[in-house]
C-alpha cells in the first residue's frame, strides 16, 4: 500500500495522522471509506471501506489510497471532486494516473 503525496482528505476527517497510521498497520477504521488506486492490467479507481480494503480477497493487491473520506457517500462527492479538479487543469481523465498527479 502506498499513498500518493497530496492525498485527498474528505470533510468529515479530523485526524489524518491516526487514520493514516492505522492504514499503514493493516488496522481498519470504522466508518472510513478509501479511494484506492488498483496496479492491475487495467488501472482502474475503486472505494473500499478500510474493512473491505483489508479483507483476504484484497490483502495481495497492489494500489495507492489517492482518498480518504468518512463513509461511502462521502467518498463518492471526493472522487467526483478528484475529477472535476482534473477537468479544470484540462487533464485527461480516461488515464487514471492523470487524476492523482
Amino acid at each position: 500500500m502506498e499513498f500518493i503525496d497530496e492525498i485527498f482528505v474528505g470533510e468529515s476527517i479530523q485526524d489524518l495522522g491516526t487514520i493514516i497510521y492505522s492504514l499503514r498497520r493493516r488496522i481498519p477504521v470504522f466508518q472510513i471509506h478509501c479511494i484506492c488506486l488498483f496496479d492491475e492490467p487495467q488501472k482502474r479507481f475503486e472505494i473500499l471501506s478500510t474493512r473491505e480494503l483489508f479483507s483476504p480477497k484484497n490483502r495481495n493487491r497492489t494500489y495507492m489510497i489517492a482518498g480518504i473520506a468518512g463513509g461511502k457517500a462521502e467518498a463518492e462527492d471526493l472522487f467526483l471532486y478528484m475529477v472535476e479538479t482534473a477537468l479544470k487543469a484540462g487533464k485527461d481523465i480516461t488515464n487514471p494516473l492523470e487524476l492523482i498527479s
